[in-house]
């Protein structure tokens, strides 16, 4: 292993990755938050039941596009370290890797396999987190609805 590839070197590189698309993250859901702030209001009927789902899809796309961003975060360093070849090649690998599907098709160079773990556990952590904010939601619109 060169030791642009040690295990020192890739620990740095995924603690920088990890550090920035939570960031990132955080930025998204804060944003998300504000809008279910303003939704959460009491309603009654019909139009709560289409303001709640419609508000919980805008929220799901809004998490989707987030991660979208973070996986194109991770595809980037893997273009810079030239680690992989086209854009193309570099998102699928990180899409792989974030979602925790580990297809094997494509494979980082041997000594680089600690980048594609952290890359997992960063999509498992942020999904994770995702699901989290849906749950937080789905009970304040919940809870909006009896005026609490």
């Amino acid at each position: 292993m060169t030791d642009a590839g040690s295990l020192a070197n890739q620990a740095g590189i995924a603690a920088t990755l990890i550090a920035l698309t939570s960031f990132m993250h955080a930025l998204f859901v804060s944003a998300a938050a504000v809008v279910l702030r303003a939704e959460a209001r009491p309603a009654a009927g019909l139009f709560r039941f289409l303001r709640d789902a419609v508000t919980l899809m805008a929220l799901s796309l809004w998490l989707v596009a987030a991660h979208a961003v973070e996986i194109g975060v991770w595809a980037e360093a893997y273009r810079r370290l030239g680690l992989l070849g086209s854009p193309e090649e570099a998102y699928y690998f990180a899409a792989v890797c974030f979602t925790t599907l580990g297809f094997g098709d494509v494979l980082l160079p041997e000594g680089w396999g600690l980048l594609a773990g952290a890359n997992a556990a960063n999509g498992f952590l942020l999904f994770g987190l995702s699901a989290a904010f849906l749950v937080e939601a789905t009970l304040k619109l919940r809870l909006a609805a009896t005026g609490r």
